[in-house]
């Protein structure tokens, strides 16, 4: 004991070190550590050694917050599992906008003009953000998707002129836009992020319409789509969404109808022969009250990443829902109350991602990237 607890005697300061500094450090949430990471050389050390177990941060729900009358005026805030609270973080070096930012997948943030697209997969944003040229085709809202080091954009076509299925994938090597295979005949009603949901692995884009159920693949190196079919485990699944993390493809469906939401339900997908197994379901007394904060089911929306799935009404995010699920395929449950939605943004946009944040990223986010002892 007398080896971890020492005494400054110029000073009287209680001098804590060794195990008993770690033991203490590991009870401190991620958010709370960064002050601690900058008192000494010994301090961040025993902060570095504790965020080495991996288990023990889970990762962030990022909330961007965009004024619905000035798309430049933005608020970016973080929820921090372990602490449950929210934070806001300083929003720097943003490229000004005047387009709403949006999301894909769970950690990909992007705007959309007919001369630029950017882009970012930075979880906070503090990375400097990537802008190449529009695609060919003039889109509102489209499927947008990072596969790798390819950049697909599919559908949203507002003029009536151009195939409103048409897709374009970026080539980084020649710096343009390449016109591939249109999306499938049967998303012609439907090619747009409103009615679609997309999935994204290494090598894949998996596409499903939220209210049929249909489902497809896009394979970037060969440019092609795949068949169309129903991945509807469950018959009376009226509403679902798909998502990609830990190397396994999520299907979360609702089932019964708009008027009676019976239950929420997830499902691993088998990425080879699309079987799918049932992961979990909602509790019940959970389900309902998250469904009468929401104005319709359809305006449900997730943001995953590692093991944890964030399930929230995109138009009213009051009550988010979480759900961790095991390597076992165990799910835990939880809720959310969503402190930062109050009278004065209420009616802004709500954005969301989902990615695991680390010491560097707080600092970068901070402005504390460099400091040195």
């Amino acid at each position: 004991m007398k080896q971890n607890i020492a005494k400054d005697e110029e000073t009287n300061a209680i001098k804590i070190h060794g195990d008993i500094l770690e033991a203490i450090i590991s009870c401190v949430p991620l958010i709370h550590l960064l002050p601690a990471y900058h008192v000494s050389q010994d301090w961040r050390c025993a902060v570095t050694s504790s965020l080495k177990n991996s288990c023990r941060v889970k990762p962030w729900l990022i909330a961007h917050i965009q004024n619905s009358r000035n798309f430049s005026l933005l608020v970016r805030c973080v929820f921090d599992h372990e602490s449950l609270v929210w934070t806001e973080v300083p929003c720097v070096n943003e490229p000004f906008t005047c387009v709403p930012i949006r999301s894909s997948g769970s950690n990909l943030l992007y705007m959309l003009t007919p001369s630029k697209f950017s882009f970012s997969l930075d979880p906070l944003l503090k990375a400097k953000w990537h802008h190449v040229q529009g695609p060919k085709v003039s889109r509102l809202d489209p499927v947008v998707a990072v596969i790798g080091s390819c950049i697909l954009i599919a559908g949203g076509i507002y003029d009536f002129e151009d195939d409103p299925l048409a897709v374009e994938v970026y080539d980084n090597k020649s710096q343009q836009w390449e016109i591939c295979q249109s999306m499938p005949n049967f998303y012609k009603d439907s090619a747009s992020t409103t009615w679609l949901s997309v999935a994204v692995s290494d090598k894949k884009m998996f596409l499903l319409e939220k209210s049929s159920g249909t489902f497809c693949t896009f394979d970037p190196e060969m440019k092609l789509w795949g068949d169309t079919f129903a991945l509807k485990p469950n018959g009376s699944i009226f509403f679902s969404l798909i998502g990609f993390s830990n190397n396994r493809l999520l299907l979360i469906g609702l089932i019964g109808n708009t008027e009676n939401v019976e239950s929420l339900k997830i499902w691993e997908v088998n990425c080879d022969t699309f079987i799918c197994n049932e992961v979990g379901e909602m509790p019940s007394k959970m389900l309902e009250k998250f469904i009468d904060s929401c104005s319709s089911p359809s305006s449900i929306n997730i943001s995953m990443a590692e093991d944890m799935i964030y399930i929230y009404n995109s138009e009213n995010p009051k009550v988010i829902i979480h759900c961790e699920i095991s390597k076992c395929s165990s799910c835990y449950w939880g809720t959310i109350q969503n402190s930062i939605v109050n009278d004065q943004n209420e009616m802004h946009r709500f954005t969301f991602t989902c990615s695991r944040v680390g010491i560097n990223d707080l600092q970068k986010a901070f402005g504390l990237l460099g400091t040195r002892f």
